[in-house]
């Protein structure tokens, strides 16, 4: 039988009392630190310089309590915020009035996508953090282009199926070292203490911007990151093109194909597209891993070591989310091993060993085995695949 889930994400967050990304940007070491990391992302990944929110009108579908459009609203933006969760307005309010900001808010919404009434067209557009969530997320995905003025620019981020592996598998381990310590509620204080004990030393050396216990229940046991609520690049791409818009830059930066090409070549934007996600296909190990891998030493995945990989993803949400599939039933598939095991890449292949061995951990019932066979790993417990991406993008 298949246990019940949450209708939404914003039901999980509300019912659960959770903030998924508390900042402390009241504390101004914290704050210079994420402003740091918020130049990063739009400056040195999306190609955006920070003139590209200065006096412009920004609508950020999503904010949560506010963190990262203060960023915005401290570089000038003019800023419309979109938020359902009511639980976390008071603090977005507190945050922009103690920071001298709350003149930069031009309207704050208690909706969410599909309930916002547009009136206008806006210079950027922000979506962060939930869109692979949603129901009806392909038209999600259409609404917010239709919000971009022409030449304007939008930014979203989503969970990538292929670079979500490695914490799919954190999490496979998990639900059978609670399967085999008899710990029925996910969200419960043994749970917590059991995923300190596996994955607290891991979460450290990760430059996290929330605590471990917000990471436990937003991803760890969270009924919203599974093969259902992951997205694809071929996925988003086709979409950006309903939506009359064009791909841009990414983070992880990983698309090479304007480079070294002379700016008068225009590629016409489906041509561009389609070779985007060739080129995709070469870096499918990073995509699953997180590795840097030097060119040559691993070839394109092929179309069938990319399906083997989608049924795998099915299989282990199935296993973490229901009772429908046995820890015997889990397998690492033959293609995927032959096409990691026979590169030239030793990290490659060193993990790929060391993730059959975890298979055969999980599949067996000695509690010890599974969870030792995790932590004596050395190169797995440093990988986290590449689950988040952000793709912005110009509309025409």
């Amino acid at each position: 039988m298949t246990t019940k889930k949450e209708t939404t994400l914003l039901e999980y967050y509300q019912e659960h009392g959770l903030n998924p990304v508390p900042i402390d940007v009241e504390d101004q070491t914290c704050w210079k630190e994420h402003v740091i990391k918020r130049r990063n992302l739009y400056e040195k990944h999306l190609m955006l310089p920070t003139v590209c929110f200065r006096d412009r009108s920004v609508i950020e579908f999503g904010c949560n309590s506010g963190e990262n459009a203060l960023y915005l609203a401290a570089l000038g933006a003019r800023l419309t915020l979109v938020e359902p969760n009511g639980q976390v307005l008071p603090r977005l309010r507190n945050l922009f009035e103690r920071f001298g900001l709350d003149g930069r808010i031009e309207a704050l919404v208690n909706t969410d996508i599909a309930g916002f009434e547009a009136t206008q067209q806006y210079d950027v557009m922000l979506a962060e953090g939930f869109l692979s969530a949603l129901a009806e997320r392909d038209q999600a995905v259409l609404k917010l282009g239709s919000l971009v003025k022409p030449g304007g620019l939008g930014v979203i981020s989503f969970d990538d199926r292929y670079g979500s592996l490695m914490e799919l598998l954190r999490q496979m381990i998990f639900r059978r070292v609670r399967q085999l310590s008899g710990v029925e509620d996910p969200h419960g204080e043994q749970s917590l203490e059991l995923a300190h004990g596996l994955f607290t030393e891991d979460f450290g050396r990760l430059n996290a911007s929330r605590p471990f216990s917000a990471w436990w229940e937003d991803v760890l046991v969270s009924p919203f990151v599974s093969w259902k609520g992951l997205w694809c690049y071929h996925e988003m791409l086709a979409l950006l093109e309903r939506a009359d818009c064009e791909f841009y830059s990414s983070s992880p930066r990983w698309v090479s194909v304007d480079n070294f090409t002379w700016y008068k070549n225009v590629t016409e934007r489906h041509h561009r597209h389609e070779r985007i996600l060739e080129q995709w296909n070469s870096c499918f190990a990073y995509f699953l891993t997180g590795m840097m891998i030097d060119e040559g030493a691993i070839g394109p995945a092929s179309v069938e070591v990319v399906e083997s990989v989608d049924e795998l993803i099915r299989l282990i949400s199935d296993f973490v989310f229901s009772d429908d599939v046995l820890a015997a039933e889990l397998h690492w598939p033959d293609l995927l091993d032959e096409y990691l095991g026979c590169c030239q890449a030793a990290g490659l292949k060193a993990v790929n060993s060391e993730i059959k061995r975890v298979f055969e951990a999980v599949q067996g019932d000695d509690l010890e085995k599974v969870r030792v066979g995790y932590q004596q790993t050395e190169i797995l417990r440093n990988l986290w695949g590449t689950h988040g991406h952000y793709i912005s993008f110009i509309k025409a």
